[in-house]
């Protein structure tokens, strides 16, 4: 048996968006919180224009040198870069005993090459020694305005 409508009927139906709504803010969460965030990007520090520097004869100088091949660990040097390759241990008793002598200023130099998870690693490191303020060397600007 076969219902129809009367033609004066009012039709009453509308669609309901929340349900299509709610979906896809669920799919932007999951997509937000699975997407793996890549990281490791080369970041490129401008050279320092303004600061205060700091006493070369006061403090105790590290060099993290670029690592030899591409993937292994940069050399950490005691003094300017001339220096011998030293552990994260013996940096450390290197800066205790600058202390000793007055030096409590760390300069924490870098290649740009080395991670920068390296250098706070190195950082870190040296800023258990008691007493020490840790700096990080940065390019003198030449020729800017």
């Amino acid at each position: 048996m076969l219902f129809r409508r009367d033609g004066n009927e009012e039709r009453n139906e509308h669609i309901d968006m929340t349900p299509m709504v709610d979906v896809v803010f669920q799919l932007m969460t999951f997509m937000l919180f699975s997407v793996q965030m890549s990281g490791g990007e080369k970041v490129e520090v401008p050279p320092a224009r303004h600061g205060v520097g700091v006493d070369e004869a006061g403090a105790t100088f590290l060099t993290l040198a670029k690592p030899a091949a591409p993937g292994s660990q940069p050399h950490l040097l005691l003094g300017h870069g001339e220096g011998a390759v030293a552990t994260l241990d013996q940096a450390r008793q290197a800066v205790a005993d600058g202390v000793k002598q007055g030096r409590r200023k760390v300069i924490l130099q870098a290649d740009g090459d080395v991670p920068h998870g390296e250098v706070l690693q190195v950082a870190g490191a040296v800023a258990q020694v008691e007493g020490v303020t840790v700096h990080v060397g940065v390019q003198e600007l030449t020729g800017a305005p």
